[in-house]
């Protein structure tokens, strides 16, 4: 068999399959665009506040949902405890614990800052949180804040969004996406 035989006769099956290979691998999230598969379940937020004041203790604050969403109630959610008129330092940490080994993915959303933010809500008259970490758009990501304890109020919440944008131009620093990876509410008190 010659070379234009061989090709007359293969090249049409050689097209069909290249073809359906790149077909079968183009789809990342399935054909459901909010199709999260590639994401993991947050199970556990630690919250890290350290004080201007070096008399003041850092605390660490947990929210954990081990079963995940959809589940039981959260198994734990500490109290955010401010000292009146201080400023803190924020660190978030996010995993996920209801696997083995867990999986700590902070440093994936650290990766994939572009597309990813946390929105945070102080209840009025407990003060101000300010992200200060940026994306490459200087647009803020949130898994670093200020928070300065300058409000009236003896008690309130917290609360913390974390939203994954599909695509890193859809996000704008002031929206939250119509994806929440998760969402939840400490209590805080002042004293």
């Amino acid at each position: 068999m010659n070379i234009t035989t061989f090709t007359q006769r293969f090249a049409p099956v050689a097209a069909i399959t290249i073809m359906a290979l790149g077909l079968s691998g183009c789809s990342e999230h399935g054909s459901d665009p909010h199709d999260h598969a590639d994401h993991d379940v947050v199970t556990t937020i630690e919250i890290e506040l350290t004080a201007s004041d070096s008399t003041v203790p850092r605390q660490i604050v947990t929210w954990e949902d081990l079963d995940g969403p959809g589940g039981a109630n959260p198994n734990r959610i500490d109290t955010v405890v401010l000292r009146p008129g201080i400023t803190y330092t924020g660190r978030l940490r996010v995993a996920n614990r209801s696997v083995s080994p867990a999986e700590d993915l902070t440093a994936t959303i650290e990766a994939e800052r572009d597309n990813h933010q946390f929105f945070y809500q102080l209840s009025d008259g407990l003060g101000t949180l300010t992200i200060t970490d940026k994306d490459s758009r200087q647009l803020p990501v949130g898994l670093a804040f200020a928070l300065s304890q300058s409000g009236s109020a003896p008690a309130g919440t917290m609360s913390v969004q974390l939203s994954h944008f599909d695509n890193a131009t859809s996000k704008n620093g002031t929206t939250p996406s119509d994806e929440t990876d998760v969402s939840v509410v400490f209590p805080v008190v002042v004293r």
